[in-house]
């Protein structure tokens, strides 16, 4: 999946192609790599992966 740099931030990443399982996989483990947190598997809902802010909101939960 190829973004732009414009992307916006509350642009749905599913309707840009995140479809795949191992692409979702490897996009945890690089912000659980980056971040230094876990994700359990109750974090990993459609919802909260669907766009940036979710993901920033839901890694800025963790880091508290």
């Amino acid at each position: 999946m190829d973004l732009d740099w414009d992307f916006p931030i509350d642009g749905d990443l599913f309707a840009a192609g995140l479809d795949s399982p191992s692409v979702v996989q490897l996009m945890v483990v690089a912000l659980e790599d980056k971040y230094g947190v876990e994700f359990v598997p109750a974090d990993l809902t459609r919802e909260q992966l669907a766009t940036p802010q979710s993901l920033a909101a839901m890694i800025t939960c963790k880091l508290r």
